[in-house]
């Protein structure tokens, strides 16, 4: 799965990235997802673009009471959200990953689960089950190891039965 030609960037979530992209908080705060992505379709797009438009006019309108903060503030709330999706959608996908699950012995397969997302809107079912074919639960010694973070769903998902 790692070898498709699919452009994208993993990036890594740090408090500089959650500081400008206060959205972004809305994935992070539950534990249980690893990484997660943006789909990459022309309506996603046009939203990005929605984004920046609203950030830009609502800069404009501002200017008069809170001077260059306006452009900073809106574009902290509004435009680099905007911004993400148009790069995500037009030019590279991006795959956000946890900092503690970069280390992981699962990256390659939680990069693999979000670039499936990043490429189609499959349900999970549909992507687990591709992922099995692939991966199993003895590759990543998810018997006999017991360094697994509470919190992660892979081992369960790789173990259970179909």
């Amino acid at each position: 799965m790692s070898g498709e030609s699919e452009k994208y960037r993993v990036v890594v979530i740090r408090p500089l990235i959650l500081a400008l992209l206060p959205q972004l908080l809305i994935h992070y705060m539950d534990k249980r997802n690893l990484a997660f992505s943006l789909t990459r379709d022309n309506v996603m797009g046009f939203l990005g673009a929605l984004f920046v438009g609203l950030w830009i006019g609502l800069s404009i309108l501002f200017v008069k009471y809170l001077w260059i903060f306006s452009y900073i503030i809106f574009f902290i709330l509004i435009g680099s959200y905007g911004m993400l999706i148009l790069f995500n959608t037009y030019v590279e996908g991006i795959v956000f990953i946890r900092k503690k699950c970069n280390s992981c012995k699962f990256r390659k397969l939680i990069i693999d689960h979000e670039r499936i997302h990043l490429g189609s809107n499959v349900s999970e079912r549909k992507v687990w089950e591709m992922l099995k074919k692939v991966y199993t639960a003895q590759e990543f010694g998810v018997y006999e190891n017991g360094t697994i973070c509470d919190y992660c769903p892979i081992p369960a998902r790789l173990i259970e039965e179909e």
